[in-house]
C-alpha cells in the first residue's frame, strides 16, 4: 500500500511538473485506473470466450 502511495505521488509530481493541477492530476490517476481496470476485464472476457470456442470444437489450434 505504502508503495502505491508513492507511486501516485510521483505521477502527481510529474504532472504538476506539467502544468496540471493536483485535482486534474488526481483525476487522470483516476482515469487511469479505471482504463486499465476496464482493459483487464476486456482481456478476461476476451479469453473466457476463447476457452468457450474451443471446448465446444469451434476453434483448434491446428
Amino acid at each position: 500500500m505504502q508503495d502505491q502511495q508513492q507511486y501516485t505521488d510521483l505521477l502527481i509530481d510529474a504532472l504538476l511538473d506539467e502544468g496540471f493541477s493536483v485535482e486534474e492530476a488526481q483525476r487522470l490517476i483516476q482515469l487511469q485506473v479505471v482504463y486499465e481496470e476496464r482493459l483487464a476485464k476486456e482481456e478476461t472476457n476476451y479469453h473466457r470466450f476463447i476457452r468457450w470456442l474451443v471446448e465446444h470444437g469451434r476453434l483448434s489450434d491446428w
